[in-house]
């Protein structure tokens, strides 16, 4: 029983003493961000050629109208002061594809381009998180298929009918 003690002890000091370092470790990385020569980073595009697409038939269809790109739901939604970190927390780390706005900054439409990934289950349920959340605030949601995009005529209409029934 004693030696079976004793090796569970040395077990649980190198296990903290693993945990610390690999603390420190990050944690170092982190403070010497200042030191650091030329970091990492690179450009990437802000948008896949599909959402390229997308955006120039948007900038053609609604040229009365502001469209943002890779909008995060919670600049677009705000949570309800009661509770605001749970509901907050449902939304922070979810985007729009597209907002389509008035020319006062109200929006009017949410857009999403679907593609094969939108089938994954975990997407599924950030997607439904995000029309639900949209919906309930009162935005219009669309979710268009990557190989059903509406053309200029058709957004014209699409965006028509969202004004409308605001």
């Amino acid at each position: 029983m004693a030696v079976w003690l004793a090796g569970l002890a040395v077990l649980l000091v190198v296990a903290v003493w693993a945990g610390r370092r690999a603390w420190q470790n990050e944690r170092g990385s982190a403070a010497s961000f200042g030191a650091a020569g030329r970091l990492p980073y690179r450009v990437r595009p802000l948008m896949t050629p599909t959402e390229l697409k997308v955006y120039d038939r948007l900038l053609r269809a609604l040229p009365e109208h502001m469209i943002f790109t890779q909008v995060q739901v919670s600049r677009v939604l705000e949570a309800p002061a009661e509770n605001n970190r749970y509901w907050f927390n449902l939304i922070c780390r979810l985007s729009y594809d597209f907002v389509v706005c008035d020319l006062d900054g109200v929006p009017i439409a949410a857009i999403e381009i679907d593609d094969a990934t939108h089938n994954l289950p975990e997407r599924m349920e950030a997607d439904q998180r995000k029309n639900r959340a949209t919906e309930d605030a009162g935005i219009a949601i669309l979710r268009w298929p990557v190989h059903a995009l509406p053309n200029v005529r058709q957004i014209r209409q699409i965006i028509a009918r969202c004004q409308s029934s605001r």
